[in-house]
This record gives C-alpha cells, sequence and structure tokens, in this order.
C-alpha cells in the first residue's frame, strides 16, 4: 500500500476532529434556528429551478379582477350577481364549486336567492375566517344556506417573512370572549377543515375514495398516506406545525388552472368543457381585496410578486389530486439521526478534501467542485420530493476544509507544539501542586508533627518566662539615655556662660594697639596735603610739629594712665581665654556624652536574646 492511502495519526486527528468539530457547531446553530432562514431561501430556490408542471386540467379558477368590476359598475359585487354565476355553472355541470367569497353579510340585492341557490346545491363549498380568540378578531362565519360539511376556513399559514409555504388542515377553532357564536369561533365544534381539503374530500368522493387514517394515525386520501409537517422537518426547526399541517407543493408559478373572468362567466361567454366534471374555484384577484400571499417565485419575479389567495388556494387542491389520482409525490423529510450524519459526511470530505490536496489551485478546484456536487444532490433529492439540508452541509464542507489547511499550516509553524507545551505545563503544575498538597496534608496529620508543634510551644513558653526575669533585673535604658542628655546639655549651658563673659570683655575694652603706639595718631604729611580728606584742623595745619611728641612736648600723662589701664586689660582678657581653654580641655562634654552613649549600648547589650539566654542558663546553673 502506497504512502498516500496509509493512514496515520496525523491524518485522523485532523480530519476526524476537525469535522466533528464543525458539525457540533452547526447542528448547535441549527437547533436554536440560525440556519432556518438559509435553509428556507434554498428551498425557494430550488422551487424555482424546478421544471413548471403547466395548469392543472381538474381545476377552473373564476377571478374576480378590476377590468370586472369596471365592466359590471358595482363594487363589491351583489349577491344577485353571485347568485346568478353560479346558476350558470351549475348548468355547466362541474363536480365541485368553491366559493371563496366572503357572503356572512349582506351586499346588495338578492339575498334570499344566493341562500336557496346555497342551500339546495351539494356541490358549493363555501369559506368562513378563523377567530384568534379576542374579541376584535372574532372571524367571519360562513354564507347562510350552507352545511357545516360545505364549510371550509380560508386562512392559510404564513411563514416569518410573510411567504406562503405551508398550509393546515384541520383546527379546533378558537372561542373569543363575549362575541357571537359561529361555525369558525365555536369551540364546541370538534374541529374544522380546511376550504382546499373539503374541495379535494367532495371531489374524491364522487369516485369512490373517503378519508382514513392508517395504523399510525395519519391521515390517508384512498391509499395514499399524508405524512404532516413536524417541528423540525427539512430545514424548519422549533416550528409552529398545529392543524396538521403540510409543506406545498407548488405546481407553476404562472398558471396552476385555466382562468375564467367573473364577468364572462356571468354573460354565458365561457367554453362548457372548461367546467364541466372540473373543480371551479371562485375568487378577487384584483389589489382592492387584500388576499394575496408572497411565495417561493416572489423573488424572482419584478412585478406580480404575490399571488391571490384563490390561486393559492389551487396550488393545495392540485398537490392533493395529485398525490391520490396522479401519484406525484408529497415532500418527505429524513429524521434528525439523519440528517445530523449527513451534516457530518459532508463534513468529513471536506477535511479529507483539504488534507490530501495541499496545491492551493488545485484545492480551489477540488473544493469548488465538490462543493457543486453536494448542492446538486441535494436538488437531485428535492426534484423527488425530499428536502433535505443544503446550505449547512456545503457550510460544513467549506469551514471543515479551512480549518484543516489552517490547522496544518498552525502546526507547521510551531505554534501547535508551544501551545501544546504550554498547557502540558499547565496540568503539570496543577498535577504537582496537588500532589504537593496531600502530601502536606499526610505531615501535618502525623503523630509526630503534632509532638513538634507541643515541643515548639513548650520552647516558646520557657522563653517567654526567661526573657520577662531578665527585664526585671536590668535597669531600663531609658533612665541612662536621660541622664546623659540632661549632663550634656548643663555643659553647653556653662560652654556658653564662658563665652557670653568673654564677649563682654571685649566689647568693654579699648584698643591696644592704639594706646601702645599713639604716634600712629598724629597727621601724616599726606593728611597736612590733603586736609579734605583727613579732616584736619587750620591749628594742626599751621603748626605740625605741635602735633607730635617731643621733649619739649612729652605726651599728656592721662594718655599714660590710659596706656597702662589698656595693658592691664589685655591681659585679663589672655587670662580668661586661658582659662577657658582650660575649662574645656579638662571636662570637654563630647567625652562625657562619650561615656554614657557608651553605658547605654552596653545596656542594651544586656538585654539582646542572646544575652538574656546566657543569663538565664548562669541562673539555672546556680539553682541547680
Amino acid at each position: 500500500m502506497s504512502n498516500l492511502y496509509k493512514p496515520t495519526l496525523n491524518f485522523v486527528k485532523s480530519v476526524a476532529v476537525a469535522s466533528v468539530a464543525v458539525t457540533v457547531l452547526l447542528v448547535g446553530a441549527r437547533q436554536i434556528g440560525m440556519l432556518e432562514p438559509l435553509e428556507l431561501g434554498a428551498f425557494d430556490q430550488m422551487l424555482r429551478w424546478r421544471k413548471d408542471e403547466g395548469p392543472d386540467p381538474r381545476l377552473l379558477i373564476v377571478r374576480i379582477t378590476e377590468g370586472d368590476i369596471q365592466r359590471l359598475k358595482e363594487w363589491p359585487i351583489s349577491d344577485r350577481k353571485v347568485t346568478n354565476l353560479l346558476q350558470n355553472l351549475e348548468r355547466l355541470e362541474p363536480r365541485v364549486i368553491g366559493l371563496d367569497l366572503l357572503r356572512d353579510v349582506p351586499l346588495g340585492d338578492g339575498r334570499a336567492e344566493l341562500t336557496k341557490v346555497l342551500q339546495q346545491s351539494k356541490r358549493i363549498v363555501g369559506v368562513c375566517l378563523l377567530s384568534d380568540g379576542t374579541a376584535e378578531q372574532p372571524g367571519s362565519p360562513p354564507a347562510p344556506g350552507l352545511a357545516n360539511s360545505q364549510v371550509g376556513f380560508a386562512d392559510l399559514v404564513v411563514d416569518p417573512g410573510g411567504v406562503l409555504r405551508r398550509t393546515a388542515f384541520f383546527i379546533k377553532p378558537p372561542e373569543p370572549p363575549g362575541v357571537e357564536k359561529h361555525l369558525c369561533n365555536n369551540s364546541s365544534v370538534p374541529f374544522l377543515s380546511s376550504f382546499g381539503f373539503q374541495i379535494v374530500n367532495l371531489y374524491l368522493k364522487q369516485q369512490g375514495i373517503k378519508p382514513g387514517t392508517s395504523p399510525q394515525g395519519k391521515l390517508m386520501l384512498g391509499s395514499t398516506v399524508i405524512n404532516p409537517l413536524e417541528k423540525d422537518s427539512g430545514g424548519y426547526k422549533n416550528a409552529n406545525v398545529g392543524g396538521y399541517q403540510l409543506l406545498i407543493n407548488y405546481r407553476s408559478a404562472r398558471k396552476v388552472a385555466q382562468f375564467a373572468n367573473f364577468a364572462d362567466v356571468l354573460e354565458g361567454k365561457i367554453d362548457p368543457k372548461l367546467v364541466k366534471d372540473r373543480i371551479v374555484l371562485i375568487g378577487y384577484a384584483t389589489d382592492t381585496v387584500k388576499d394575496a400571499f408572497y411565495t417561493p417565485y416572489s423573488a424572482g419575479k419584478q412585478n406580480d410578486q404575490s399571488m391571490p389567495g384563490i390561486v393559492a388556494h389551487a396550488q393545495i387542491v392540485s398537490q392533493l389530486l395529485s398525490a391520490v389520482l396522479d401519484g406525484r409525490p408529497l415532500f418527505w423529510f429524513w429524521p434528525e439521526w439523519l440528517e445530523v450524519l449527513w451534516i457530518w459526511g459532508w463534513s468529513m470530505v471536506g477535511a479529507v478534501l483539504a488534507w490530501r490536496i495541499q496545491q492551493p489551485l488545485r484545492f480551489g478546484l477540488a473544493g469548488g467542485a465538490i462543493l457543486g456536487v453536494s448542492l446538486g444532490i441535494g436538488f437531485g433529492i428535492f426534484i423527488l420530493g425530499g428536502w433535505v439540508p443544503v446550505v449547512t452541509p456545503a457550510i460544513a464542507l467549506m469551514v471543515t476544509a479551512g480549518s484543516v489547511v489552517l490547522g496544518d499550516r498552525f502546526n507547521k509553524g510551531g505554534y501547535g507544539k508551544v501551545i501544546t507545551d504550554k498547557v502540558k505545563q499547565v496540568f503539570k503544575i496543577e498535577i504537582d501542586q496537588s500532589k504537593k498538597e496531600q502530601q502536606v496534608a499526610e505531615i501535618t496529620e502525623s503523630e509526630f508533627f503534632r509532638e513538634l508543634q507541643q515541643k515548639k510551644s513548650e520552647l516558646k513558653t520557657r522563653k517567654k518566662e526567661v526573657s520577662e526575669t531578665a527585664i526585671s533585673l536590668t535597669p531600663a535604658p531609658e533612665t541612662a539615655e536621660s541622664e546623659a542628655e540632661d549632663y550634656f546639655a548643663q555643659l553647653q549651658q556653662k560652654a556658653k556662660q564662658q563665652r557670653r563673659k568673654v564677649s563682654e570683655v571685649s566689647e568693654e575694652s579699648v584698643s591696644s594697639e592704639a594706646i601702645a603706639h599713639p604716634e600712629n595718631n598724629y597727621p601724616t604729611a599726606e593728611a597736612i596735603a590733603h586736609p579734605e580728606n583727613h579732616h584736619l584742623t587750620a591749628e594742626a595745619i599751621a603748626h605740625p610739629e605741635n602735633n607730635h611728641p617731643t621733649a619739649e612736648n612729652p605726651p599728656d600723662d592721662g594718655f599714660a594712665d590710659l596706656a597702662a589701664k589698656a595693658k592691664q586689660m589685655k591681659r585679663r582678657r589672655t587670662q580668661l581665654e586661658a582659662d577657658n581653654s582650660n575649662l574645656t580641655q579638662e571636662n570637654p562634654p563630647d567625652e562625657g556624652f562619650a561615656d554614657l552613649a557608651a553605658k547605654a549600648k552596653q545596656m542594651k547589650r544586656r538585654r539582646s536574646p542572646e544575652k538574656l539566654e546566657e543569663v538565664a542558663t548562669e541562673k539555672k546553673d546556680e539553682e541547680s
């Protein structure tokens, strides 16, 4: 076997993990309805792609258009004209006449004639409107004269977005409070049949085909089982499917049946072959009456996007008749588990494709081809009457292929290994932490650990007792520090007093220089030459010789006394400075304070834990 087809562990991991993960995500998204709009859009598109089957030869639609209103010069159409139309049709022998016109109140003249025709005819089926259970919408009763078996509700089921894709066959009418009861709002009525089902039932009875139930409780028309729509059928998720609903299998977008105008039939201008043995449906096809619906064909049209209500009823009638008489398939669906396998299978295809084809161009071409195959198979199943998920498998294929490609590049780039190592490291740390906590718990719960805890408590108690004893024997260091601070303050005060005395003596003394050398106080030649600069008197300038002491002019005795006094004060100042110096040397404040600081440190050392333990040990030895 070649290496190309040899399974590897990496292949299994990439393909299996990616496909399963994407499938789980998409199935979850479907369950909450995120993909329902996409699947419904795909349903509409496939319906438009399907071949138009043309008009049903068993049907004729007599429509009231805007042109008929203009020709008759009448609106609304009176009861008399409706009576005349029914009488003309009766003469042409149709199988069933479906009258999709509300006649709960008289319109114009001819009310009695209309009631008489409705009572006498056994081939006419009329309509009513259901109540929504409130007094504001009490519903509309059928025309008078019709038996209950000849009345069906005309209400149709519309999906979110206003598109008509399904219809209900049987409904128990809700009863609003405080309003007049009639057939379509009376809760005592077991159930009401739809307008389309009543027409089909009346038509098939003439061929000996009656409705019944299968062993599984499903509706049967002859041998054809009508499987109801379920809440998760096809692309629906959690849909409201009350009333035995059926997905409408539209026959044609343009012309489901032959058309005839109301005015032409009223005037007898119609080919009898178009009426004989056919189902004739009568209803409005004008914008004047708001009786039109959007259908799956609406998105493909530029004009006339809505379908008249009478044409929609014709689609339902044709679907049932074709299923029972022609074998035309009704829509069928896969069970939920098979849809999940279908999605996962295409997810696997995308994963294998991305794993095997690495070249980008080839991968793109192959991916596009596989995507086309997926959509083609889904459309082929749709042609056969089955509606299976189409968008979800396509998304699964593309997303899985993309995730495998990105994952492969991620691993080749080394990022995967780094992340894996980090994750392993985190888990290892968590495991080691758990193991550590378990071991610690085993140690703390052991008997040996409890004994150690007890011994530790005893040692702490003994240490506390020794500390208290040592503290009581040791003088408080605060006292020694306080004494040292006081002594230092006294020394500083004494030094300040000495400096103050020296300053006072200096201020009182006269300059000894001036007394010892008085000659310096006489005016010089410079002073005589420039008296203005030295403030000399005229006498001093005229007789300068008189300003110097000589033998003839000796200095004054007072001056000699002053000089002697200056010398004495100088000696006194010198003596005071010497005394101050001796005082500082004999009692330096720093040394006294240093002694006190050393003494305080010694006291602190005596309070240290080691010293206290030593003292306690010595005391214990002495006691022993």
